[in-house]
């Protein structure tokens, strides 16, 4: 399963009218499963306004500071790269292990515990990327 999963401004606009999510600053948090995910603001290239789509971005996500290193301008549904210029849906990326790598606690790489609890963890992310995968296909109407 990926890391990272879009969801567009506009899904997350309607699930929080219905009550289903909260968001606070980068936080997304699902209320019914009180499970939150950090978020990155990020844009979906959807098809091309001028030019050739020479660097392959079509249909691609890609964060607001990787736009920046490509020397991309990005002014709301829009981005152009070079002679290209795309339009975009806006949204984020959901990161559902952001919060626990910032809170986990490193220890060393012989002892058999961590090694217990990083597959602890492990399955744990793998569990919450599921959870969110399955809100969103729930939910994605």
């Amino acid at each position: 399963m990926a890391d990272y999963l879009f969801v567009p401004q506009n899904v997350l606009d309607k699930w929080s009218d219905k009550g289903r999510v909260e968001l606070k600053g980068h936080v997304l948090t699902l209320l019914r499963e009180k499970k939150s995910f950090q978020l990155t603001s990020a844009v979906r290239f959807v098809k091309m306004e001028a030019g050739e789509d020479v660097k392959g971005l079509l249909q691609k996500v890609k964060t607001l500071d990787a736009l920046k290193q490509m020397g991309a301008e990005h002014y709301r549904e829009s981005v152009i790269l070079g002679e290209s210029a795309y339009q975009v849906q806006q949204g984020f990326l959901a990161d559902a292990n952001a919060l626990r790598r910032a809170a986990g606690v490193s220890q060393p790489a012989g002892d058999k515990k961590a090694a217990g609890a990083e597959k602890h963890r492990q399955d744990e992310k793998d569990g919450e990327q599921d959870l969110l995968a399955q809100f969103l296909l729930d939910n994605l109407q």
